[in-house]
């Protein structure tokens, strides 16, 4: 019987010229492209048997297809889904032929280095990155297993392991797996120098005021916690380190964060700052990031250069990161780890080389467990930490602080004024819920309403005086002149310790203090001190 006799016809037709059970054997049913299956192909029916059937809807015998077709069609299969599989995995897999041929990658190796997978495929590798390790895998036939390895070509780490595909004795290509490390190196690399830092931290700790950078030494304090944290500032300066600057509002965060860039090396690149509090949601990628021409209705035509991108090469501040929204945090992450951000509208990446610093007077910690900030995105940013205390905490630099703001307004108005002893009891005593801006505030404020020669209460702003009057009516009246005289105490004895030290020399005395000419000679009266 030959197959012309068969085709197309009724099964029932046929009669006894197939003499086998329709009912009992796999059966393929064409309909227009749509093939389905009756019965099991199974392996024990393609080794003992020929072909398969297949039929259309109305059961007319329309074709047959060979065992072995299906079984080519059965392995490609099953390695379509073995590579679907590879390809969805996160780490890089790159097969080669004997000669290095690339004929295979997955998209986790074109995401890892970086590379357009059209155009490293069925290129060598010699010509991608000479001297790779899968060549001398080819050569010798030696697997490679976990083996940290520097592509020069896009300076990443990875960790790879590779082998020799090997059949009848003889190497016909290389299999290589590999896991990016560069992140996890980069941040071995900031943990072994913040290490290397705190071996010398407590002896910089120990240093005194003048002895710090130029850029920490004119910072007005003398609270032993709030020179700890300069004396941290001064130490991580000079580093890439990332830095997380916390405190109360109003503490003197961006003063700390200005000077670190100061003394940083780079200090002649751009700083650049960004209020994440003040930013729109809707605005915030925009910012950071910029966009291309038309990206979006009412885009500038020209487009947008974003925060990070006009920082490139310097340092970007990123104040209240505490109020980032989720979904920019994980962009920052994002941009973060991998150095490259992405303008919006625009298929290109772009590398940044930026130092960040960030500064908040939120409880991250709290926020992470409110799942209102990234845990991730808060131990990249805090490489670095720097606790500054609130000026509740600073009692002693209160009345040097008001001094110096003092002197900046009364040359800025023109004016010469005092505090009188009962102002320098209230500033001392006052709370200062909005630390140091606030202390800056009322001195600005007193300056401009004083028509005499010396501040009184009077002058002051309402709250302050409000709350000198509640104080002055209770009866701690005796612990406030007790804490007026610690202070004045320990003031005089620090005036006399400057002299000593630098055996009578005036200038190097206050400037070691952070005091102006004006003010140290009026201590030295106030103070009764012979410092001739």
């Amino acid at each position: 019987m030959k197959v012309k006799d068969v085709m197309n016809k009724d099964l029932e037709s046929l009669g006894s010229k197939i003499p086998l059970n329709f009912d009992n054997i796999p059966v393929l049913f064409s309909e227009d492209e749509l093939i389905s299956c009756k019965g099991v192909i199974d392996d024990e029916y393609l080794n003992n048997n020929y072909y398969v059937y297949v039929l259309n809807q109305k059961k007319k015998l329309v074709g047959f297809i060979t065992c072995d077709y299906i079984r080519l069609f059965l392995k490609e299969k099953v390695l379509f889904m073995f590579l679907s599989a590879i390809d969805h995995i996160h780490d890089g897999v790159v097969l080669v032929d004997k000669h290095s041929k690339i004929i295979y990658l997955n998209k986790a190796y074109s995401e890892i280095l970086n590379i357009d997978k059209e155009k490293v495929l069925n290129k060598y590798v010699s010509e991608i990155e000479p001297g790779a390790a899968i060549l001398s895998t080819l050569r010798e036939g030696t697997p490679i297993q976990n083996k940290k390895i520097k592509v020069k070509s896009i300076e990443k780490q990875i960790v790879a392991s590779i082998n020799p595909i090997i059949i009848d004795n003889e190497v016909l290509g290389a299999i290589s797996i590999f896991k990016d490390v560069t992140e996890i190196h980069v941040l071995n690399e900031e943990l072994a120098n913040v290490r290397k830092l705190s071996g010398y931290f407590y002896e910089g700790i120990a240093k005194p005021h003048n002895e710090l950078p130029k850029n920490f030494s004119c910072i007005v304090g003398s609270n032993e916690k709030f020179l700890n944290c300069l004396k941290l500032a001064a130490i991580v300066a000079p580093t890439d380190a990332t830095v997380l600057v916390q405190g109360e509002s109003g503490v003197g965060k961006e003063v700390v964060v200005k000077a670190i860039y100061e003394a940083s090396k780079r200090s002649e690149k751009p700083y650049v700052e960004l209020n994440c509090s003040a930013i729109p949601e809707s605005l915030f990628e925009s910012e950071l990031f910029g966009y291309t021409d038309g990206a979006f209705t009412g885009a500038h035509k020209s487009g947008k250069i974003g925060k990070f991108e006009a920082a490139n090469t310097g340092t970007i501040f990123l104040d209240e990161i505490g109020d980032m929204p989720m979904l920019m945090q994980a962009k920052l992450l994002r941009v973060l780890q991998s150095g490259q951000i992405q303008k919006i509208g625009s298929n290109t990446i772009n590398k940044v080389d930026v130092r960040v610093i960030a500064a908040t007077n939120r409880d991250l910690k709290a926020m992470i467990k409110e799942g209102t900030f990234r845990e991730d995105l808060y131990f990249r940013l805090n490489t670095f930490n720097i606790n500054i205390p609130s000026l509740r905490e600073r009692v002693e630099d209160i009345i040097n602080l008001a001094e110096y703001f003092l002197n900046i307004y009364c040359k800025k108005y023109n004016k010469t004024l005092m505090l009188s002893e009962n102002v320098i009891n209230v500033l001392s005593s006052y709370k200062w819920v909005g630390n140091v801006r606030e202390l800056q505030s009322c001195m600005e404020y007193a300056v401009i309403i004083c028509q005499d020669d010396i501040i009184e209460v009077e002058h002051l702003p309402e709250e302050i005086k409000k709350s000198s009057i509640i104080s002055l009516n209770r009866d701690d009246k005796t612990e406030s002149k007790k804490l007026k005289h610690e202070i004045l105490d320990i003031e005089r004895e620090r005036i006399i310790e400057a002299l000593e030290k630098f055996n009578g020399n005036k200038t190097r005395a206050m400037d070691m203090l952070g005091m102006s000419r004006r003010t140290f000679y009026k201590k030295l009266k106030l103070y009764n001190i012979d410092a001739d």
